[in-house]
């Protein structure tokens, strides 16, 4: 799409000034094209894109929209050979009509609907039973569950429910997937609000899974769905969350909690970083010890590779097989969720050197002091090496419990690559390497932006390839758009949270980030909002606080850092920049929706108060069936233990979320969580004495009393200190629980006389 035009007086500028004083034509209300600024005689200027794609095309065609709509647009100026960039230039797209008076206002969500055209009257759920028909017959499984919950929510009798039904019979809501691609996109959705009932087209059931998300968010803070129409797209289509799942260990229902919480949002890319080690390795060095047999590392996936000595590459005190990660990334999957797997290399890569130290690096670095975690990037073999590491997750296997599926099929697939210390042309080509690997087995490799800081002459592949951009110090981002690489806004001082430190906390300025954070401004580069190369943006958790300086913190210490910048991100990137427009609306907001059907049970922190009650005279050892209780809770339990046999632990209360032991291997009494984290009292049971045991769990902190006495010292098992002579951490620990409630008396030699839980 060209135009060359003639105005005298803009003769003597160059190609970026008249880029940078384009007079747009206004739009008229229902325009099917955009026209174009008037430019000198002898200037080309092309449209360069738009933010919201899906409302002008790339050729400049107007989709017709419901409400007015801000549009970022820019575009290309050449003259005198010169081609200069514009700046970002608003267009306000209008629909052809006006919205009648008295319609009703677009209801508050999170992200804000874009379009809305209100109607009058409102639509209820039924009190019973809700029909439900989609075509996708696992989505409406998983859609008709949320809507059950919902309805069932702070019931005393839950007895609601949502049935599907077939389409040739009425339904209260119908989900449909239509062809309307050039409007909607991969991700967007109608919404069509009716006094008889709801209908959700989309072209893609996460598109459709998208609609109903806006659905619910409406009923679980209004209770009814005003009539209305809303056509509802994404301004990005990639909003993400890096989390660092290798330094500090995350159970697989954790990672299905982030992705509940991610999907109630529209954030759509899970990047899990699988290997990592503590990166302060100086601090084993400056005390006289090896960090190399020392320092805390891990590779959270089941691996078939071992070392000459035995050593595995898989960790020892947490990891997933192969079949429970790609049973996570379909779960993800039905829920619009991608996740990408990184395994980083040859930085960071403790684990995978203590398989090989023949390969670690030995040439002239950076912080010798971490010379341990470094494969050697010059080594061919170790390109071959950690290629085969790949291959086991990238190409199918009859042996991976998977159906012969790749592990990672279908998935965006992340090298690592970053903060490597030794030579830059190493580097480069040892990363050309990977990526070039990965672009070979027919997946789309992502990176670590390292390039402006490890320049040197070896090209490095951008073809297909997308990069986060975490430091304008190590990547340019100018320069990498300028390599053809795809780019990805994580940019660390913006976007980074280290949990517990004193450096990159993104979650204390959410106000910030609210007020002043735009996706297309990566440190002191702005680039246009709507450039094709703009993938999105992603905020990323590091948990840097492993080992020697980890306090025992797992999901639900950091879940308010986590949700509170997805919250405000969401809006950021799907919607209009500020809505509402003030911070503290937007978190009223927040509270009044809550976190949806999926956290209606005890599973995470509440969002509503809660006072009940759990009381029983249990048979032992016997299944009680009940969901994991989050604090605040008050257990009390009249127990008497009979017998401990040495070495020989007895648990007590046991469900997914972890273990309340009685008996523990050295006979204390001791918590362990899902997570592998694992806490011990000093205190031992006597045998042949009933007792009243109390546990009463806050967010924090766990306490234990025996008979009305507190126990004072509690010990976090997993970790050593350097300040402690390497002896078991006991000072700060963060010991928050989930009460686990599925099982009592799993192993416990002895007599449960009753239970009650208060919470």
């Amino acid at each position: 799409m060209m135009l060359t035009l003639a105005t005298g007086p803009l003769m003597g500028q160059t190609a970026q000034e008249v880029a940078d004083n384009l007079n747009l034509p206004a739009l008229e209300p229902g325009a099917k094209q955009l026209p174009l600024p008037q430019v000198p005689e002898g200037v080309v200027i092309r449209l360069g894109g738009a933010d919201y794609e899906q409302i002008i095309s790339a050729e400049g065609r107007v989709a017709p929209v419901l409400s007015a709509t801000p549009v970022q647009v820019f575009f290309k100026v050449t003259k005198d050979g010169e081609t200069a960039q514009s700046k970002d230039y608003e267009v306000v797209v209008k629909p052809a009509a006006a919205a009648p008076e008295g319609a009703n206002p677009k209801p508050q969500t999170i992200p804000a609907i874009l379009q809305w055209q209100g109607g009058q009257g409102e639509w209820s759920l039924p009190s019973g039973k809700l029909t439900l028909h989609c075509a996708d017959k696992k989505l409406a499984a998983l859609v008709a569950e949320d809507f059950t919950k919902l309805m069932n929510q702070g019931a005393a009798v839950k007895n609601a429910h949502a049935c599907l039904v077939g389409e040739d019979k009425a339904a209260d809501i119908s989900l449909r997937l239509t062809q309307d691609e050039a409007r909607l996109g991969k991700e967007g959705y109608v919404l069509n609000v009716s006094p008889e009932g709801v209908q959700i087209d989309a072209c893609t059931p996460a598109g459709l899974y998208w609609g109903t998300r806006t659905l619910l968010q409406i009923l679980a803070r209004e209770g009814k769905a005003p009539v209305g129409k809303a056509v509802d797209v994404p301004r990005y289509a990639l909003r993400g969350f890096m989390l660092d799942i290798a330094r500090t260990p995350y159970s697989l229902q954790d990672l299905r909690d982030v992705v509940n919480a991610m999907a109630w949002y529209k954030m759509n890319d899970l990047h899990l970083v699988i290997n990592n080690n503590y990166i302060f390795h100086e601090n084993y060095v400056d005390a006289g010890r090896d960090p190399f047999k020392e320092s805390y590392s891990a590779f959270r996936l089941e691996s078939k590779v071992k070392g000459e000595d035995g050593t595995p590459l898989t960790a020892q005190d947490l990891s997933y097989s192969k079949k429970e990660f790609r049973e996570l990334i379909d779960y993800a999957k039905a829920r619009g969720v991608n996740i990408v797997p990184e395994f980083d290399t040859p930085g960071h890569a403790l684990s995978f050197t203590r398989v090989r130290p023949d390969l670690i690096y030995q040439g002239p670095m950076n912080h010798v002091k971490r010379r341990c975690e470094m494969l050697d990037a010059a080594n061919p073999e170790t390109l071959k090496f950690v290629g085969g590491v790949f291959d086991e997750f990238l190409l199918p296997d009859a042996d991976n419990g998977c159906d012969n599926r790749p592990v990672f099929e279908n998935c965006v697939v992340h090298v690592g690559s970053d903060e490597f210390f030794g030579n830059a042309e190493d580097y480069r080509k040892y990363t050309d390497g990977i990526l070039r690997h990965v672009l070979s087995r027919g997946y789309t490799p992502r990176v670590w932006g390292s390039l402006s800081h490890r320049n040197g002459k070896t090209p490095v592949v951008s073809e297909g390839v997308q990069m986060n951009l975490w430091s304008t110090g190590w990547m340019k981002p100018d320069q990498a758009v300028a390599q053809g690489y795809n780019v990805i806004n994580t940019n660390d001082a913006h976007l980074y949270i280290v949990p517990f430190a004193n450096y990159y906390r993104a979650d204390k300025n959410h106000k910030w980030l609210y007020n002043n954070w735009v996706p297309n401004r990566i440190g002191g580069t702005v680039m246009p909002a709507g450039h094709p190369q703009l993938l999105g943006a992603t905020f990323a958790v590091w948990n840097d606080m492993t080992d020697l300086r980890h306090n025992g913190y797992g999901l639900r210490d950091i879940w308010g850092s986590l949700t509170g910048t997805m919250d405000v991100l969401s809006q950021k990137m799907w919607g209009l920049s500020k809505s509402p427009s003030s911070f503290e609306q937007h978190r009223d907001l927040v509270k009044s929706i809550g976190l949806g059907p999926a956290f209606a049970c005890e599973s995470l922190w509440p969002t509503k108060a809660r006072n009940a009650s759990y009381s029983m005279v249990p048979n032992t050892p016997q299944s009680l069936g009940l969901r994991g209780i989050a604090p605040d809770y008050h257990l009390v339990m009249d127990v008497e233990l009979e017998e401990v046999r040495p070495g020989e632990e007895q648990v007590l209360l046991s469900g997914p979320e972890g273990e309340f032991v009685a008996v523990m291997k050295d006979g204390t009494v001791g918590l362990r969580r899902a997570d592998a984290m694992e806490f011990s009292w000093d205190v031992k049971l006597p045998v042949g004495k009933r007792l009243k045991l109390e546990l009463i769990g806050t967010p924090g902190k766990t306490r234990l009393l025996v008979d009305g006495e507190e126990v004072q010292k509690l010990t976090l098992n997993n970790y050593r200190s350097l300040n402690e002579d390497f002896a078991k951490r006991t000072k700060d620990v963060l010991s928050t629980f989930v009460l686990p409630m599925q099982e009592v008396g799993k192993s416990f030699r002895g007599k449960v006389n009753s239970i009650k839980v208060k919470y």
